[in-house]
C-alpha cells in the first residue's frame, strides 16, 4: 500500500501571496497612470493655449474685429481668456487656459499662459 504524498507546508503558506501582492501593487499602478494621463492633458492644454495665441495674433494683425479674434481663439482653446493689445505696427495676444482634471493641482499657477506677437498687415489702402 502506498502512502499519500505529503503536502509541502511551504506551498500552503504561499498559496495566496500573488493575490496579496497584486492587491498591494494595484493602487500604485492606478496612481502612476493618473499622473501620466494628467501630464498628457497638461501638455495638450499648453499646446492649445499656444496655438490659440498664434491664431488670434494672426487674426488681429490682419485687422479683424476683436470679437472675431476672440472667437478664433476660443475655437482652438475653449474656455480660454484672450487679451489683445497693440502698439504701432505690432499686435500682442495673451491666451490663458485654466488647468483642468484631477491633476490640475500640479500646475503651479493653475493655468497655462501663452503669448504671441504679430506685425500688422497693410490694408488695401496701404494703412496698417
Amino acid at each position: 500500500m502506498r502512502t499519500p504524498p505529503r503536502t509541502c507546508p511551504r506551498r500552503e503558506r504561499e498559496s495566496g501571496m500573488v493575490s496579496a501582492e497584486l492587491a498591494a501593487a494595484f493602487p500604485a499602478v492606478v496612481l502612476a497612470l493618473l499622473f501620466v494621463l494628467g501630464a498628457a492633458q497638461h501638455g495638450i492644454a499648453a499646446t492649445r493655449a499656444q496655438e490659440a495665441a498664434r491664431v488670434a495674433a494672426r487674426s488681429a494683425a490682419r485687422g479683424d474685429p476683436p470679437g472675431q479674434v476672440q472667437s478664433l481663439a476660443h475655437r482652438v482653446a475653449p474656455g480660454a481668456g484672450v487679451a489683445v493689445s497693440g502698439d504701432g505696427n505690432r499686435v500682442q495676444v495673451r491666451v490663458t487656459v485654466p488647468a483642468r482634471g484631477p491633476t490640475a493641482w500640479m500646475v503651479p499657477s493653475g493655468r497655462f499662459v501663452a503669448d504671441a506677437t504679430a506685425v500688422r498687415e497693410e490694408n488695401d489702402d496701404g494703412n496698417r
